[in-house]
């Protein structure tokens, strides 16, 4: 992608506005990134040379944020104009003996430092000196550049090996005036388009329907199930739970996973996607990490991130709707586990309550910074944790010319939330990242043991259950001088396979 190819927008949609407005709120920070394993440090020259190429690429890497007055429209994207590759690019030796647990012991803390406000909202962690040769780089982000496909279309974006002959260019820098003045007239430019179009939009919906109203009465219809399904998820309550303890803005980062390969031969022949077979494997999860605390829970909230974002669309911003799924913990069939679990999904999809996402974030960030913290924090509270799923490549890659190995996703941990869990599919490993407030969940090798149990158990009865029965073979009928030993085919048994 070449820079100039398609239009970057200046301003931050509802949702990024949102997102960044909630950075002064140091428990509401919002932070994703992505663990690389290599096989081996890439060269610091090309590797450089990657992050130099994405920086021109991915226009919201040389990009700093700067607020409206008033915040009488969602903050701006402007060109740093001392942009320096370098701050952002850094390098960090793993303690001895160097496995990927002693790096993400020094990750965490980096992980949970808040951005340089007056830089673009962007870090890398270059990782030498990990067992056996390889290497590793941390890319981390503020929220509000990206969304998880977003971020997996940046990811084959870095990726991507240059054009033969093609240096990197550094980006072109755009002296767009930030005085008061400036960003006011551009406000005030915004809010009288953004009038206009809602305007057209609404002429354009009474003209359909007075030509047509039956189309108009079934649109009526499906609007009222969709504030019908995103007013249940605003005022519906959480269960209690040991999750909830004294937060810290601490962080640690650990990793699982499991074989894209194994949930593939089992989630065909029933009927299920793989976002069904995760979810059901973290609820299980969920109920042995509760019943070890003594907590016999029914049902946890999950947020679940959606992608609202169209094919066509670029990779800027953040197109997705954050909504609530009840999962079913307290099952402990895993088979009965799973229908619910498509059930509920099934449901949230189809009231389309995601559609309105959208709507209420724009709302929120028009409010007083005072009221829309008390409504983000109201909203954390209706939820246990957070777990997302972002789809990966299924072929190798490489950065600066090294294959990659593994790809470990780190979603957001927000509120009173002391875990996220976000998963990418990269190859044939569905990778797990696993961000942890350890104030808030001081046992987590105790929660990987339980994924790791829930995770065997569900591939285990998956496949018993979609294994075909075994066919009887049909006794042949004897003939007419045998019939006295008819009563010979009482003791047939019908070995059928559960």
């Amino acid at each position: 992608m070449e820079r100039g190819q398609k239009q970057w927008t200046t301003r931050m949609n509802a949702m990024d506005a949102l997102l960044w407005t909630m950075d002064k709120v140091p428990d509401l920070r919002s932070t994703v990134g992505a663990l690389l394993i290599l096989e081996r440090p890439p060269s610091r020259e090309r590797l450089r040379e990657a992050f130099a190429r994405l920086s021109v690429d991915f226009v919201r890497m040389h990009q700093r944020v700067v607020e409206v007055p008033l915040m009488l429209a969602p903050p701006e994207w402007v060109d740093d104009e001392q942009f320096d590759l370098d701050y952002h690019l850094r390098y960090l030796a793993v303690p001895a003996p160097g496995a990927v647990e002693n790096l993400l012991t020094v990750l965490g803390p980096l992980y949970a430092t808040s951005f340089d406000h007056a830089r673009p909202l962007w870090e890398a962690y270059v990782a030498e000196g990990l067992l056996d040769g390889r290497g590793a780089v941390l890319l981390k982000m503020h929220h509000c550049m990206v969304d998880g496909v977003g971020g997996s279309r940046l990811f084959q974006a870095l990726l991507s090996e240059p054009r033969r002959g093609n240096g990197v260019v550094p980006p072109a820098i755009e002296h767009r005036p930030t005085s008061a003045a400036a960003l006011l007239w551009r406000a005030m430019l915004y809010n009288v388009r953004q009038g206009v179009e809602t305007g057209a939009e609404v002429m354009s919906a009474v003209g359909n329907a007075a030509m047509e109203p039956a189309p108009v009465t079934s649109q009526i219809e499906r609007g009222l199930r969709m504030v019908a399904g995103i007013g249940r998820q605003l005022f519906a309550s959480r269960a209690r739970s040991p999750l909830h303890r004294p937060r810290s803005l601490s962080r640690q980062l650990s990793t699982f996973e499991m074989s894209l390969r194994e949930i593939d031969a089992v989630r065909a022949p029933l009927e299920a996607t793989v976002n069904d077979i995760v979810l059901t494997v973290v609820s299980g999860a969920m109920r042995r990490w509760h019943a070890a605390h003594g907590a016999h829970v029914q049902e946890l909230r999950a947020l679940v991130p959606v992608n609202l974002r169209a094919e066509d669309e670029s990779e800027e911003g953040n197109r997705i709707a954050m909504l609530a799924l009840s999962l079913p913990v307290g099952e402990r069939d895993p088979l009965r586990r799973l229908r619910l679990v498509q059930r509920r999904v099934g449901e949230v999809k189809g009231d389309r309550r995601a559609k309105l996402y959208p709507l209420v974030a724009e709302a929120v960030f028009r409010f007083p910074l005072p009221l829309a913290e008390a409504i983000a924090r109201q909203q954390a509270t209706r939820a246990n944790f957070l777990c997302t799923n972002v789809p990966g490549p299924r072929k190798t890659h490489c950065l600066a010319g090294v294959p990659i190995e593994r790809v470990y996703f780190y979603a957001p941990l927000v509120g009173d939330h002391p875990l996220s869990i976000g998963l990418f599919s990269y190859r044939d490993v569905l990778s797990v990242g696993l961000d942890i407030d350890p104030l808030g969940m001081d046992d987590l090798p105790r929660f990987r043991a339980a994924l790791q149990e829930a995770y065997s158990e569900v591939l285990g009865v998956a496949r018993q259950a979609a294994r075909p029965a075994r066919r009887v073979p049909t006794p042949r009928r004897p003939p007419l001088r045998s019939l006295p030993r008819l009563n010979h085919g009482n003791g047939t048994r019908h070995a059928v396979r559960p």
